[in-house]
């Protein structure tokens, strides 16, 4: 049942940023030259890497709220579509134009309303999202007043198992398009009249997120819609199901969470970005992006545990290999350390600002590459960090949705073409994606590594990306100084897969 939402085939996609479109999305009057990138359906084949984009502010005419024009950036492969992630923003700062997480999760501990913006490239939808555990007759009129009507629940496997409700149709057979995992819907047995008016559903959602309920209150069909939470969160599937149990639970309440789609009232028509900041604007509510709740819970949540330490010697001398497990997909990571790293000291502290850079490459698995030992295999990269006598290599194996390394046949096929395209030079690299390099930095910590120096000659993305996970990056100069780098806090921007 967790596998509801296991992707067949890539979705047709867009990654446009063209005329008049803010994160993607339709804005009357705003220009941007820059041309966009299409992913065939026929693929888990990953496009290729264009040009950094220019980022641009402009204040929108109608909410006053400051926006970024701008190309996509790091791209989080979700379940089915894609998520938009800056790469050298801070974890902690929000989209521009939107408020943070932090002051979001305040307001829902609250009772209160929360706008959520998915991606251009999902749904280009926003949501009305409150904690299941604090709606009330007025706040579920309100929600209807505003919203296609259709009022979901997100809950996790074990509530769906409580209440009995499997889903509405198998996995396989499951054609909605984002594969949403409906189960029978429900309403409350006792005290509601035919469940549907605002007090009705209201009393129906409070009961469901009462962990004492059981499934002999509740009769089926109904008119409340639950909807099965995937294991992981945003963090596997950046969804707003997944969106409004992660944000109820971080705030402290039950987790469940009740959203709807956001309308244009005039036409029926699903209210994008700029309506939605306005309306967000004029009803006093926090406008936030499940990009940054996915970026918060990278910031703030432990994403691998260390499991265990061995030294071996190697034919580049002796290395410490230390394993760490992946609670997002229980995949191994491991670190492989060059030399004596330096002492442990808290991150931030004068102690740490002391400790010199230590060298460091972020290798994501290539089973062809690896094993045949050429330029960027991991034996090749172990050699390089060998010649300086100290230093980490991360041997990244995700196992997550759209991250999980290509098959052989797809990377001799890419060599082929790299091969073809660069007149013999290999130039193939794996994207820079945050959710890898959020693992990579909290690995790093575990070690003791605070400040970092990427290694020569690999892909640059890599600082920025160490860098927006909280890292001191320093770059290495030809004279073998090191130069800060860090975050801008306005992002150069670039599309990787």
């Amino acid at each position: 049942a967790t596998r509801t939402h296991k992707l067949s085939v890539e979705q047709d996609m867009a990654l446009l940023t063209g005329p008049g479109k803010v994160f993607g999305r339709s804005i009357s009057g705003v220009a941007q030259p820059h041309a966009g990138l299409s992913v065939p359906r026929s693929a888990p084949q990953s496009p290729p890497v264009p040009a950094a984009w220019h980022t641009t502010q402009c204040l929108h005419a109608h909410s006053g709220r400051s926006l970024a024009v701008r190309q996509p950036s790091i791209i989080c492969h979700g379940q089915p579509g894609l998520v938009n992630l800056p790469l050298d923003l801070p974890l902690e700062q929000p989209l521009a134009g939107f408020d943070s997480i932090r002051s979001a999760l305040d307001e829902l501990a609250q009772g209160k309303f929360l706008v959520v913006l998915d991606d251009e490239n999902r749904e280009n939808e926003g949501d009305l999202i409150i904690a299941a555990d604090k709606i009330t007759t007025e706040s579920m009129a309100f929600m209807v007043e505003h919203t296609s009507g259709v009022i979901c629940v997100a809950m996790e496997g074990k509530d769906m198992e409580r209440l009995r409700l499997p889903l509405m149709i198998s996995s396989a057979e499951n054609e909605e398009s984002m594969f949403t995992a409906f189960t029978v819907t429900v309403d409350l047995k006792e005290g509601v009249t035919t469940g549907i008016s605002a007090a009705d559903r209201a009393r129906t959602i409070r009961q469901m997120a009462t962990p004492s309920s059981v499934a002999s209150e509740f009769r089926r069909p109904g008119h409340i819609f639950p909807l099965r939470y995937r294991p992981g969160g945003v963090l596997v599937r950046p969804g707003h199901t997944e969106a409004s149990l992660d944000l109820a639970r971080l705030a402290g309440c039950y987790p469940a969470g009740v959203l709807c789609e956001i309308v244009n009232r005039e036409d029926g028509s699903m209210a994008r970005a700029p309506m939605l900041l306005e309306f967000a604007k004029n009803q006093g509510l926090k406008c936030i992006t499940i990009a940054d709740l996915i970026r918060y819970r990278l910031h703030h949540e432990q994403l691998v545990t260390l499991v265990s330490s061995a030294t071996s010697l190697s034919r580049h001398g002796p290395i410490t290999s230390h394993a760490f497990h992946s609670t997002l997909d229980s995949s191994e990571h491991v670190a492989f350390v060059v030399g004596q790293l330096p002492s442990h000291a808290t991150p931030g502290s004068p102690q740490s600002k002391q400790l010199p850079p230590v060298l460091v490459h972020v290798h994501q698995e290539s089973s062809v590459a690896d094993a045949l030992a050429g330029s960027g295999s991991l034996d090749a990269v172990l050699a390089q960090v060998a010649a300086q006598g100290q230093g980490v290599v991360l041997w990244m194996r995700t196992r997550l949705e759209g991250l999980s390394p290509p098959s052989p046949s797809q990377e001799i096929s890419q060599a082929a073409q790299d091969m073809v395209a660069s007149s013999g030079s290999n130039s193939s690299r794996p994207a820079v994606e945050i959710r890898v390099f959020g693992q990579a930095t909290q690995m790093l910590r575990a070690l003791g590594v605070t400040s970092v120096t990427v290694l020569p000659g690999a892909d640059p993305q890599q600082a920025q990306a160490l860098a927006s996970c909280g890292l001191d990056v320093h770059s290495a100069a030809s004279n073998g100084t090191a130069s800060k780098h860090a975050p801008s806090g306005s992002p150069s921007l670039v599309t990787a897969r």
